[in-house]
C-alpha cells in the first residue's frame, strides 16, 4: 500500500512524522505555512530580506529542536507564535531601534491575535515569566533593566552601581539560563 500523500495529512500528524526525522513532511510543512509566516514578519517589518530570514531561523530552529518541542495546540498557531516572537526580539535589537528612528513617520505596525495564537502567546509568556523569576535576583534585575526597562548597558551600571562588564555578564548568563529554561520557545 503506497503512503498517504502528505497534503492531506493534518497539520498534527505532520508534527509527529516530523518528530521522527521525515524530512517529506517538514517539507510539506514548510510549503503550507512559509508564505503566511513571511506575510506576518514582512506586515511587521516593512523589510522582505528581513522576513524572510526570520521565518527561515524559525523553521531551522523547529527542524533542528524537533524532538523537545511540544506542540499542545495548533502547529500552526505555533509558528504564529515562533515567528511574532522573533520579530520581536528582532524589533528590540540596536539596529531594528536604528532603522525605526529613521522610518519615524511610518506608523508601526500593530499585532492581531486570534483565539489559537493567543494560546501559544499565553504559554510562551507564562513560561518566559517562570523561567525569569527563577534567575537569581541581582541578574534578574539587570536582565529586566535591558530588556523590559530599554536601558542600555552604561546605564544599567550607573544605575546598579556596577561595572558595565558585570552587566555583560549578568546579561549573557541571563541569557543562557533563559534559553536553556525555555528550550523550545526561546529563539534568539
Amino acid at each position: 500500500m503506497p503512503p498517504p500523500k502528505l497534503q492531506h495529512i493534518p497539520d498534527n500528524e505532520l508534527w509527529l512524522l516530523i518528530i521522527s526525522g521525515n524530512v517529506s513532511a517538514y517539507a510539506e510543512l514548510y510549503e503550507r505555512y512559509w508564505e503566511s509566516l513571511f506575510e506576518i514578519a514582512y506586515w511587521h517589518l516593512f523589510d522582505k530580506a528581513t522576513a524572510k530570514d526570520i521565518v527561515q531561523e524559525v523553521f531551522v530552529y523547529c527542524w533542528q529542536k524537533r524532538e523537545q518541542i511540544q506542540i499542545n495546540e495548533s502547529v500552526a498557531a505555533y509558528f504564529r507564535a515562533a515567528v511574532r516572537f522573533k520579530v520581536l526580539n528582532y524589533l528590540k535589537s540596536e539596529s531594528a531601534r536604528e532603522k525605526y528612528q529613521l522610518l519615524a513617520g511610518r506608523a508601526l505596525p500593530e499585532f492581531t491575535v486570534n483565539t489559537s495564537d493567543h494560546l501559544a502567546m499565553a504559554d510562551l509568556q507564562a513560561n518566559y515569566h517562570r523561567e525569569l523569576n527563577r534567575l537569581p535576583d541581582k541578574m534578574r534585575a539587570v536582565f529586566i533593566d535591558s530588556r523590559e526597562q530599554g536601558l542600555s548597558i552604561e546605564e544599567i551600571a550607573q544605575k546598579r552601581a556596577i561595572s558595565t562588564q558585570t552587566v555583560k555578564n549578568q546579561l549573557s548568563a541571563a541569557l543562557k539560563k533563559l534559553r536553556e529554561g525555555l528550550g523550545s520557545f526561546f529563539m534568539e
